[in-house]
């Protein structure tokens, strides 16, 4: 049965901010398949999104010149570290499905836990080489699955890990993912619910940068020759 890959994206602002610290990119890979950058600058506000954008821009450079994820995360940190002396850091995600080696990696230097969805369990990793930018020899971990129907990720920034701590009602990240993300709810879907159950966990002021990136592979009963992406965002 063909397969679809599903990429999506949901995200805001910390309350009382006008902007995101948060960036996400995407990117077409030049061997075949999509890569999404997820970057979050320390801090928040217009700060933390110039350094989010200059370091998703470093990473997305070097992917759309064919360079291996790993390798395209230790430049960004070392970008990042001389750029900034080692005093400002950044979590980094690239999350990639390539389709030369029919794989989907994920590599992570972030404090923030990911979800892996296989045949309908969720599970949670935490295994990361930490946030870029602070130590000079910082690595990226990379993981790799095979790319099969099912296989759900699901990345955050850390406002969707912190949600509800205020409140002394953290968010149950693991619990929620698995609740939202049905065999059948498309990427949006999740993203969407995902950021909600945040939002509703910090009583409709989120208290950081929220974004949720997921990835699913499903099957569909025809492929259509079509490709598509929409974006929504308030004016304003």
């Amino acid at each position: 049965m063909p397969v679809t890959i599903e990429l999506a994206v949901a995200k805001t602002h910390k309350f009382g901010t006008r902007e995101s610290g948060d960036t996400v990119e995407l990117v077409e890979r030049p061997g075949g398949g999509f890569s999404a950058v997820l970057v979050d600058g320390q801090g928040s506000g217009a700060g933390a999104k110039r350094l989010s954008l200059l370091v998703a821009g470093a990473a997305v450079r070097l992917l759309n010149e064919g360079v291996r994820d790993g390798a395209a995360a230790r430049a960004a940190h070392d970008f990042l570290y001389a750029m900034r002396d080692g005093k400002v850091s950044a979590a980094l995600d690239i999350l990639s499905v390539d389709l030369a080696s029919r794989s989907v990696l994920v590599t992570r230097n972030s404090e923030v836990p990911m979800l892996l969805g296989r045949n309908g369990e969720f599970e949670q990793i935490s295994e990361s080489g930490g946030r870029i930018g602070i130590y000079r020899h910082t690595r990226p971990r990379v993981l790799e699955f095979p790319a099969e129907p099912g296989l759900t990720v699901i990345l955050v920034s850390d406002g969707i890990i912190g949600a509800g701590g205020r409140r002394g009602q953290p968010l149950e990240f693991l619990a929620t993912g698995g609740r939202v993300a049905g065999p059948e709810t498309p990427a949006q879907a999740i993203a969407d619910e995902l950021l909600e159950a945040a939002l509703v966990a910090d009583d409709g002021r989120a208290g950081d940068d929220m974004t949720v990136v997921v990835l699913r592979l499903r099957n569909v009963e025809e492929v259509e020759p079509i490709r598509r992406m929409a974006l929504t965002v308030p004016l304003g």
